[in-house]
């Protein structure tokens, strides 16, 4: 069953809780997600990248503390290291989880570093030996490598992350096949909202600053990324 996002269909702005839950636990831990679970995130966002052999686990920063590189190292050597008292969790794992537990997940691919296409290659085949292609959705800076995606599993929920305002944003984002898009808070206007949705794309908020904005009233806002889910629908409540 495909993932539900624009909210005309859903009825409400739902709720993503961004790196597990940083604002509870260490992020990408599995406090963090689960933690995002029992708060009642629609949408658990979390940081995906991969060791030297092939092991898709959950990381932000490229390095480890001590400044050795995630991606020089086998997955043996990662899976025995703690960061704030808690380990890496391995993508397949936490993907089992979420089909279990009925979360869905927002896996941002941190391709950077990578070869082109490996580190996406390999989450998809997490997915597939997982069964869990309807119950995430795939983030990209890379926007090639989103492209690329799309076109091989058009199955797969797509989201183009943002870093400013794009001209014809309806147009650039159908073109290259993503299912919604990152927009961050003063980089759009309300034209662009209308577009997206027009074209069958859904909105998602981040990096809000300003939180005596009535956005969530007067716009359609799909998805509403945020540190910590619990004060993130104090927000939408007070809108």
């Amino acid at each position: 069953m495909a993932l539900d996002l624009l909210k005309s269909v859903t009825g409400r702005t739902l709720v993503e809780s961004h790196r597990g839950s940083v604002g509870h636990a260490p992020e990408n831990s599995w406090t963090a997600i689960k933690t995002g679970r029992q708060l009642g995130a629609d949408l658990i966002e979390i940081d995906v990248q991969m060791s030297q052999d092939l092991v898709p686990f959950l990381r932000h920063n490229y390095q480890l503390p001590d400044g050795r590189w995630c991606n020089k190292l086998q997955w043996n050597e990662l899976e025995n290291i703690a960061i704030d008292g808690e380990s890496l969790p391995r993508l397949d794992d936490v993907l089992v989880w979420a089909r279990e537990t009925g979360s869905k997940l927002s896996l941002d691919i941190k391709t950077t570093f990578d070869a082109e296409g490996k580190l996406t290659q390999e989450v998809v085949k997490s997915l597939e030996r997982t069964n869990s292609k309807d119950t995430v959705i795939l983030l990209f800076v890379d926007h090639n490598e989103l492209f690329h995606l799309k076109k091989a599993h058009p199955d797969i929920k797509t989201r183009a992350l943002l870093r400013g305002r794009l001209f014809n944003y309806a147009e650039y984002l159908k073109s290259i096949g993503a299912d919604c898009a990152s927009l961050s808070y003063g980089m759009f206007r309300p034209v662009d909202i209308e577009n997206l949705h027009s074209a069958g794309i859904s909105v998602v908020l981040g990096d809000l600053w300003n939180l005596n904005t009535d956005l969530f009233n007067t716009l359609e806002i799909d998805i509403f990324t945020h540190d910590d889910p619990i004060e993130a629908r104090k927000i939408l409540k007070h809108q």
